[in-house]
């Protein structure tokens, strides 16, 4: 009696065992589909990313370059600034010393 139960545990667990392997193969069959659609769509979206991350990097080095560019010519147009800033001074120094000189020109002119 008990080998017949064993028999019959056997001959169901291998049925079920089939089943079960069937169920996994159509499991796996109607998944690959949905897998590849998925898989698809996201390839198509990290590669757009990646165009995306592309395109920021070359506008961050053009904008690093313009950048720098506008740094120098700062630079420069201060440094000329500060030269005619300088020389303005020197003319305005020299047009004082000027008026002051025709003063006294004219105040010994007139003694």
């Amino acid at each position: 009696m008990f080998e017949t139960i064993m028999k019959e545990y056997n001959q169901n667990k291998k049925g079920l065992d089939k089943q079960d392997e069937l169920l996994r193969r159509q499991i796996g069959m109607l998944a690959e589909p949905m897998t590849k659609k998925v898989l698809h769509g996201l390839n198509a979206n990290i590669a757009i990313l990646h165009q995306n991350e592309q395109i920021i990097e070359k506008e961050t080095k053009q904008l690093l370059k313009e950048t720098a560019q506008l740094q120098k010519e700062s630079q420069q147009w201060q440094i000329l600034y500060n030269n005619l800033n300088e020389t303005l001074k020197k003319v305005g120094d020299i047009v004082n010393f000027a008026q002051i000189i025709e003063n006294e020109l004219q105040e010994l002119c007139e003694s």
